[in-house]
């Protein structure tokens, strides 16, 4: 029984034979209704009606003229047999039969033909239909992909899953999905061109075994090519466009950093030209004046300096060389440093210090933690008026140091609390004491936070005025 099936399997597979059989079965159901129209009277003209439908119904369901020709000449020999005198041979007596048997063969074959050639034209179109449908299909997803590695993959695999080959891309000085070229020899493969706009890009590689390609198949592949170059050109062109955005941003973002600089330094240079000048004239001035002139010719090369220092650091910094060199440091060493460098912070303000009561530790870079501290400090009493509170916590929690600066000042206006750490960005315009910061100090923290693989965030306080918290990595001291 099971070699009886395997026997059939095979037979139904093997498309000959199923059309052998099928035209035997058409011509044996014609024959058998004709028969039957014969033993109820209708003329055997008629029958021979019956027979054209037969080569007809052939010609539909095989492929090929030779089944519906076949069909035909036996159809007339079984006209011939069962309905022609002398009848159940297959000698004709009467010259009318063999008109009619010869106007039938030659209907019949045209017939088939026509059928065939019409089965034919519909078959080419319905291919050219899967075959447009699929080019759209790939067309539509390589707008939608992005991404080199991820354009040349897709190419890759709609190539694979509608011809089965194997194939690369071969780009200057680059191959992708080579893996698959392990399997073949150096010969083994057809080449087609990856043409961008102005140029070629690369090279597709198909793995074909030596066997050609079909047409259908070779427009698939070139059509692919073609969009992988038309991907690769929009992504090249994109990179270039953001490129130069970012170039023009970069620019514009020097010209307006060395517009502040020019503004922001005029100010304190003036001041200090000024306090020099009153000094080198008055020669009758006393002390206490001069002095007072003396100290404000420092705070304001002070302020300089200060200045001059976030620009070398934001220089540093976009320059992408390693601007950190980590120690072991003692926090509360950092902190009473940063105090120092900022002028007028205990005379002019209410300051107040809080540091944990067991000594904490910390790897990090002592000058870029200090800059960080004061640029913080420096910029609540920017926001603060004179004898405003300012507020300098430190506390040690889970491995982690956490520095806390707030003021009573004016708060951080609503949205801004994320983009005041952007560069060229400042709080206000104007400072209660009249200095205005060019919005690299901030930028400059969370820089060298991020460095030190700490978090700095700021929010306004219920009480009124802002607070910048920031953290690092530390221990307690053995």
């Amino acid at each position: 029984m099971k070699s009886a099936a395997g026997v059939i399997k095979s037979i139904a597979k093997n498309r000959r034979v199923n059309y052998a059989l099928r035209t035997i079965l058409i011509v044996l159901s014609a024959s058998m209704f004709c028969l039957i129209l014969n033993r109820a009277g209708v003329a055997k003209e008629n029958c021979l009606m019956v027979f054209m439908v037969g080569v007809l119904l052939i010609s539909v369901f095989t492929r090929g003229y030779e089944y519906g020709i076949i069909g035909a000449i036996v159809s007339v020999m079984m006209f011939n047999y069962f309905f022609t005198v002398p009848v159940h041979t297959f000698a004709i007596m009467n010259p009318n039969d063999v008109a009619l048997m010869g106007f039938f063969l030659l209907a019949a074959c045209i017939s088939s033909s026509l059928t065939v050639r019409f089965q034919k034209q519909l078959l080419i179109a319905q291919n050219s239909e899967e075959t447009a449908l699929r080019l759209y299909e790939m067309s539509e997803k390589f707008i939608n992909v992005t991404g080199k590695e991820n354009i040349i993959q897709l190419g890759i695999r709609y190539i694979y899953e509608h011809t089965g080959y194997d194939c690369i891309v071969e780009l200057e000085g680059e191959t992708i999905g080579a893996g698959a070229a392990k399997e073949y020899i150096s010969k083994d493969y057809l080449m087609f061109p990856i043409i961008g706009m102005v140029r070629q890009l690369g090279t597709l590689k198909v793995f074909n075994h030596n066997q050609g390609l079909a047409a259908e198949a070779e427009m698939l592949v070139k059509t692919a090519a073609n969009q992988i170059g038309i991907a690769l050109d929009r992504e090249l062109i994109y990179a270039e466009q953001e490129q130069t955005k970012v170039e023009v941003e970069r620019e514009h973002m020097k010209s307006g950093m060395l517009r502040s600089i020019s503004h922001d330094f005029r100010t304190p240079l003036t001041g200090i030209m000024g306090d020099c000048s009153l000094i080198l004239e008055n020669h009758s001035m006393d002390q206490d004046a001069k002095d007072g002139l003396v100290r404000d010719v420092m705070e304001q090369a002070m302020w300089l300096m200060k200045m001059m220092e976030n620009i070398l650091s934001m220089t540093k910094i976009e320059s992408g060389q390693q601007f950190i060199e980590k120690r072991t440091e003692v926090v509360d060493d950092i902190v009473y440093e940063a105090e120092k460098h900022v002028i007028g912070l205990k005379k002019r303000r209410n300051f107040r210090i809080t540091l944990p009561d067991r000594v904490v530790v910390a790897e990090m870079d002592n000058k870029m933690i200090i800059q960080v501290l004061v640029n913080l400090l420096d910029n609540a009493m920017k926001h603060t008026e004179d004898a405003g509170y300012i507020g300098l916590n430190v506390f040690y929690r889970s491995s982690r140091v956490y520095f806390v600066v707030e003021d009573d000042g004016d708060g951080i206006k609503e949205g801004m609390t994320e983009k005041i750490f952007d560069e060229f960005v400042s709080l206000s315009d104007k400072s209660t004491d009249q200095k205005r910061g060019i919005g690299l100090g901030l930028a400059i923290c969370r820089e060298v936070v991020k460095a030190h693989d700490g978090e700095i965030w700021a929010e306004n306080r219920a009480e009124g005025g802002a607070r910048f918290t920031f953290w690092l990595k530390a221990g307690l001291a053995d």
